[in-house]
């Protein structure tokens, strides 16, 4: 068993990711996500991530030094040219890259005010799609069998399930929630039989909604607050 957060612990089969907005001294960690978009926030201020313009979130990841094996990139970024920034990322020695901050969580009024610009999941799985073609491992995050269905027509068989914005009253609520998400990954492993699906997850996520006792193949786990 290993441990993961405070007390919690996972089977030893099972992937172990860390989502975080920290910088590190020890690049080499195959497990670690690099999201600087994150730093300092809190784990529902994560989830509005996408709508809160607090740097320009691509150039931090490629102006610093390789933070992990995978960078977490906003895939709508109308700066900068895809192909320069599939380029530095191998330079510096990223081997895959995800969709977060991502547009997954954008309904209603929300996503119609942001139509203008490239902000759908549509639009982020074929970004890492294209990131697949040039040699890079991709992951995406998604909410809805749609989603995941529109994921794995791009390609991508490395799935995140993010569990929604999340306001658990009860034990029997969480429990409900639970139970909708397990659903959600039967159907998914019905229609795809090599995908691999992976829950998003944090410390503030388990206290209402324990994700990492769902049936899923590894834990994204959110260091949420890291500077």
């Amino acid at each position: 068993m290993l441990l993961i957060s405070g007390d919690f612990f996972l089977n030893d089969r099972m992937i172990k990711m860390a989502l975080t907005g920290s910088r590190t001294e020890t690049p080499d960690q195959s497990n670690r996500i690099f999201c600087p978009a994150l730093r300092g926030l809190t784990p529902p201020q994560t989830d509005l991530a996408f709508v809160m313009p607090r740097m320009d979130h691509n150039r931090q990841v490629r102006e610093n030094h390789r933070q992990g094996d995978w960078a977490a990139l906003l895939a709508s970024d109308p700066f900068g040219s895809e192909a320069t920034m599939f380029g530095r990322l191998h330079e510096i020695g990223y081997l895959g890259v995800t969709n977060w901050p991502s547009s997954i969580l954008l309904d209603g009024t929300l996503r119609q005010s942001m139509s203008t610009i490239p902000a759908s999941p549509e639009f982020e799985y074929d970004f890492l799609a294209r990131a697949q073609e040039a040699g890079f491992q991709a992951m995406a995050f998604f909410l809805s069998l749609d989603q995941a269905r529109t994921a794995l027509s791009a390609g991508l068989t490395r799935l995140v399930l993010h569990p929604g914005i999340l306001d658990v009253r009860s034990e029997e609520s969480g429990a409900m929630v639970l139970g909708s998400l397990q659903r959600l990954i039967d159907a998914i492993r019905a229609e795809a039989k090599d995908v691999s699906i992976l829950a998003y997850t944090s410390a503030w996520h388990e206290d209402s909604v324990p994700l990492s006792t769902l049936a899923v193949d590894g834990l994204v786990w959110l260091e949420a607050g890291t500077s």
